[in-house]
């Protein structure tokens, strides 16, 4: 293997590799601080615009917040239409938004600050990541660059918040896997699993990877790997508990989220476009989906929002029966939109986020070739997490969760080919 300068730690290695020097883990921890700041002063830059954020209708979690408040109920995400108690997003993020509303009056500022600082320190964990993903950092410091350029200022929905506390688990559990103390680790990590579960359930799917991946990839004993997976998965229960109870308690069923129905519904029908800003531009999310069409609403009112949603799960694979190459052409446009986003909520620049993705297949392949144990997960990541997107309306949001996941290797594409492109040195 190519060796690299020494600009901040040793080769790309594989992971039972000799750690970094003294000297070279100090220098590793100046990296993260410069991206933190970097990120910090770029966000508070598009920050400038608070008029481009969105807290009134059409954002549930927003309005859910200012229900928690006036009303005490989580409910009503559709306001002013009254549907009642609501499953429709995730707890976390509304209550967290409530708080910050009783606090300080109106979420925007500190959403703002919250997301930025999530973002900035998203940056700054990267290359400590990278450590995990290859024991070198210098993959992580093109992540973070590749981050600062793409990453998302959207205070009205979870998405740095989540992306952060992914991030910051994978450090975690990988630097304290092997350490004395590995139930109280365990249990540190399902607690950081439930917490991500209640901010976006489907976004524990790739810290669950991770935990397999380590659990696989380090020499631990099966019973010790057992019991491991066992703390974590009863601390992602056990904070998802509270959640379960109170839904079961208002429809007698156990749900966690009850938006599926709704969204794939909105998604897959005669007027249905691929996207979402195309189906709204054409009207047919106006028409389709609750939160601007009253006819959907009344659905809600009548059925309730559990029953409502099992009955638009049915009464879309009923029209994905009848109309096949109609489906196929919507999950074809939106696979391809899901990796190569079209059109933009988030503010962040498509550029970037096509760039990493072209970037990262390649550095996939390169991660294959030098038999980068670490390759399999990101692999596992990327086939399984963007299927529940594929059928539903394509928005760069979707992506987000999972950017890191390109980040990571369009960062050891790059690390590689600038070692072969610069001088060799003795």
């Amino acid at each position: 293997m190519a060796a690299y300068p020494d600009v901040i730690c040793a080769p790309v290695l594989p992971m039972t590799a000799t750690p970094p020097s003294t000297k070279a883990r100090t220098r590793t921890y100046d990296i993260p601080a410069a991206l933190f700041v970097v990120a910090w002063l770029i966000g508070l830059f598009h920050s400038r615009h608070p008029g481009e954020f969105g807290f009134g209708h059409g954002f549930e979690m927003a309005t859910i917040a200012r229900n928690l408040l006036q009303h005490g109920a989580f409910a009503d995400p559709f306001a002013p239409a009254l549907t009642g108690p609501t499953a429709v997003v995730p707890p976390l993020y509304p209550i967290l938004l409530a708080g910050l509303i009783k606090i300080f009056g109106w979420p925007l500022p500190a959403a703002l600050i919250l997301n930025i600082a999530a973002n900035a320190l998203t940056a700054g964990l990267l290359p400590l990541l990278a450590l995990a993903f290859y024991n070198d950092a210098r993959p992580g410091i093109f992540a973070g660059v590749f981050w600062i350029l793409a990453m998302p200022l959207m205070p009205e929905w979870d998405v740095s918040i989540t992306i952060f506390c992914q991030v910051l688990g994978c450090v975690i559990t990988a630097r304290t896997f092997a350490r004395r103390g590995a139930g109280r680790h365990a249990g540190f990590a399902g607690v950081l699993a439930g917490i991500i579960s209640l901010l976006n359930p489907l976004a524990t799917l790739p810290f669950l990877a991770w935990i397999v991946f380590l659990l696989a990839s380090r020499a631990v004993s099966r019973k010790d790997a057992v019991r491991y997976a066992t703390i974590v998965i009863l601390g992602l229960v056990l904070c998802n508990l509270p959640w379960i109870l109170r839904n079961y308690r208002i429809w007698h069923a156990l749900v966690l989220r009850t938006n599926f129905g709704m969204t794939v519904y909105s998604s897959n029908n005669d007027c249905a476009e691929s996207s979402l800003g195309k189906s709204g531009q054409n009207g047919c999310y106006q028409q389709t989906h609750p939160v601007a069409s009253d006819s959907e609403v009344r659905l809600i009112q009548t059925l309730g929002e559990v029953q409502y949603d099992r009955q638009r799960t049915s009464d879309t694979f009923a029209w994905i029966r009848s109309h096949p190459s109609r489906f196929a052409k919507l999950t074809a446009s939106r696979v391809v939109e899901f990796w190569f986003p079209t059109e933009t909520i988030s503010g962040a620049p498509l550029y970037s986020v096509w760039a990493a993705t072209l970037l990262s297949s390649l550095g996939l392949i390169f991660m294959f070739l030098r038999r980068q144990a670490v390759a399999w997960f990101v692999l596992a990541v990327w086939a399984v997490y963007p299927l529940a997107y594929y059928i539903v309306v394509s928005s760069d949001r979707y992506r987000f969760p999972i950017l890191w996941t390109s980040l990571l290797p369009a960062g050891y594409c790059l690390a590689l080919l600038l070692a072969r492109i610069q001088p060799a040195r003795p």
